[in-house]
């Protein structure tokens, strides 16, 4: 044991191998989206359910919002600096730093690489800078592959997927979320040495495509999901968060998540 598993272990769950991740960073950007306006109620609603392994948010969101009844898994959000307003959504630099992460108390951090960009090089060099400075205190990098705009079309070609998985990885990400292909999706994690984890991306139409993406990412060999609005921006948020639990930690399918997506609506009612 060392100061990285022990803090990987707040993030993977140990007897399944597995993670559900909740991302609540997306205020950096894109500000107070319908789900998040009031972020702390969100965290406080989806944290009572018991069914989230660690979450992915901004050191301002840690610090003014995050009151969870237990102690789950934290990943810092240390990529930034762009919004929608902003002329370039992909020039991110560095916003927090690995002391600062020790001294709030987290279990991993994250930065963005927006490979195939304008801001490639950049974000890449960024990346590989934090790896170095995470390694000096065991600290756990999840490297988050973003497209940008001009890439938006490339996100179902598997290849390109599977370049930018195996190009964090290269430059010293120990987990990376990505965006899951429903074809060759296997292809993108057996060409990447460290475990993937699907990002949510837009927001799907209906909870049933939420979870037919999630079942196919793990049959795949994904192991979890790092995912935001397509949770708390569902009808039935803490209804769908269980669903979604069934699939990555008690080995359900489709129907049998749904099934109780849809037992645990009726129950809300």
């Amino acid at each position: 044991m060392d100061g990285k598993e022990r803090r990987l272990r707040k993030i993977i769950n140990k007897k399944t191998g597995r993670s559900l991740v909740l991302a609540v960073d997306h205020g950096m950007a894109l500000g107070a989206m319908t789900g998040i306006v009031d972020i702390a109620g969100t965290i406080r609603t989806l944290d009572a359910t018991n069914k989230v392994d660690c979450w992915l948010m901004t050191k301002g969101i840690y610090t003014h919002a995050f009151d969870p009844s237990g102690d789950p898994g934290v990943i810092l959000r240390a990529s930034g600096g762009a919004t929608i307003a902003g002329p370039e959504l992909t020039r991110e630099g560095q916003t927090a730093d690995a002391e600062e992460a020790l001294r709030l108390g987290v279990d991993a951090m994250a930065t963005t690489a927006f490979v195939g960009s304008v801001y490639e090089h950049e974000t890449l060099i960024s990346m590989a800078r934090m790896a170095t400075e995470c390694r000096k205190w065991d600290m756990p990098l999840l490297g988050v592959i973003g497209l940008g705009k001009t890439n938006e079309d490339k996100k179902k070609d598997p290849k390109f997927i599977a370049l930018g998985a195996r190009v964090g990885a290269e430059h010293g990400a120990d987990i990376i979320k990505t965006y899951y292909t429903e074809t060759d999706f296997e292809k993108v994690v057996a060409g990447c040495p460290v475990p993937v984890m699907i990002a949510g991306g837009p927001k799907c139409e209906t909870d049933l495509d939420t979870l037919n993406m999630i079942y196919g990412a793990l049959q795949g060999g994904a192991k979890g999901i790092v995912m935001g609005r397509n949770v708390w921006q569902s009808p039935h948020p803490t209804a769908l968060l269980s669903a979604v639990y069934g699939l990555i930690h008690e080995g359900m399918n489709v129907k049998e998540a749904a099934d109780l997506l849809a037992h645990e609506v009726a129950l809300d009612h």
